[in-house]
C-alpha cells in the first residue's frame, strides 16, 4: 500500500459544561461531542522521516499532526509523509487540528498496524484532549478533560454552522473564566436524543462557554440569535468558538438557514456521521 487518504471529520458540541478546574490546571468537562460531514483531506504515506504538507492554511511546524506522526514513529519506528487539505476554519470549535491529527494516525494504522487501541489512544492523549474523540467519532459524551468517551446512537441530525471572521482563542478564553459555571444537562439531553425527541433534546444543547465569548466576539451571539429566528430548533456555539450552530429537523431548513450571513462569514450545511 503506497498511501492512504482519510477524511479528517469536524466536530460540534452539542453540549459543554464546565465542572471545575483540575489540580493539573485542567478543567474538568462533560460534553456532548457528534462528528460532522464537514473535513479536512489527509493523505498518508509511507517514509523514512517524518514531514506534513499543508494547503489552504498556515499551520506551525510542530502542528498537531506532526506531533501525531513522531510520536507513532517513536512506537514503530515508521516515518511518513503527510500532505493535508485544510478546509476547516481556524478558532472555530470545531476541532480541526485534533481531526487532522486522528487522520494520521488512523492513517498510519491502516499502512502498518503495529500499534494497539490503546496505544492508539494514548498517543491520541498526548496530542491533544479532543484527539481521543476525534479518533473513535459518532457521538460520544465525553468527560474528563474530554478523553474519558462513552460511544452513544443518536438520530440522524441536520445542522446550519457559521462562524463569523473573528475566532476565539482556547487558551485566552479558560485563562480568563470564572468558576462555577451554570450547570448543563448533558445527560438529560442524551436521552432526549435516545428517543428520536429532537425538540426535547434541542432545549438542553448549551454551551457553558458561550457567554464569556460572546464578551470577546459579539457576533457569536447575534449568530445565535439569526438561526434560532430562521427555525432552529436549538442554536449554540461549539467547542470554545466561535462557530454557531443551529439544529433544524431537515437539510432544506438548515440550507435555508444559511442565507443572508455577510460574505465574510464561514457557512455551511452538515450532517453527523
Amino acid at each position: 500500500m503506497e498511501r492512504v487518504e482519510e477524511k479528517a471529520y469536524a466536530k460540534l458540541n452539542l453540549t459543554l459544561g464546565v465542572l471545575y478546574k483540575r489540580m493539573d490546571g485542567y478543567h474538568a468537562l462533560d460534553t456532548l461531542m457528534q462528528t460532522v460531514s464537514l473535513h479536512d483531506r489527509v493523505t498518508v504515506a509511507p517514509a523514512k522521516t517524518v514531514e506534513v504538507h499543508v494547503t489552504g492554511a498556515t499551520l506551525p511546524g510542530e502542528n498537531t499532526m506532526y506531533r501525531a506522526a513522531k510520536l507513532y514513529q517513536t512506537r514503530s519506528g515508521k516515518g511518513c509523509l503527510v500532505t493535508c487539505e485544510k478546509r476547516l476554519p481556524a478558532e472555530a470549535g470545531m476541532g480541526g487540528g485534533s481531526a487532522d491529527a486522528a487522520a494520521v494516525l488512523r492513517g498510519l494504522q491502516r499502512l502498518h498496524r503495529m500499534l494497539t487501541q490503546r496505544e492508539l489512544t494514548e498517543i491520541a492523549l498526548q496530542v491533544g484532549a479532543d484527539v481521543p474523540f476525534c479518533l473513535q467519532g459518532g457521538l460520544c459524551r465525553c468527560e474528563g478533560v474530554g478523553e474519558v468517551l462513552t460511544p452513544v446512537v443518536g438520530p440522524n441530525l441536520h445542522f446550519a454552522v457559521v462562524k463569523p471572521p473573528r475566532g476565539v482563542s482556547t487558551k485566552a478564553l479558560f485563562q480568563s473564566l470564572s468558576l462555577p459555571r451554570k450547570r448543563v444537562e448533558t445527560v438529560r439531553c442524551l436521552a432526549k436524543l435516545g428517543q428520536n425527541d429532537l425538540p426535547g433534546a434541542a432545549q438542553y444543547m448549551e454551551n457553558a462557554l458561550e457567554a464569556p465569548a460572546v464578551e470577546l466576539v459579539p457576533e457569536i451571539g447575534e449568530i445565535k440569535t439569526a438561526l434560532l429566528a430562521r427555525g432552529a430548533l436549538a442554536a449554540s456555539m461549539t467547542g470554545s468558538g466561535s462557530t454557531v450552530f443551529g439544529l433544524f429537523e431537515s437539510e432544506e431548513q438548515a440550507q435555508n438557514a444559511l442565507l443572508g450571513f455577510p460574505e465574510d462569514y464561514y457557512t455551511a450545511y452538515c450532517h453527523s456521521v
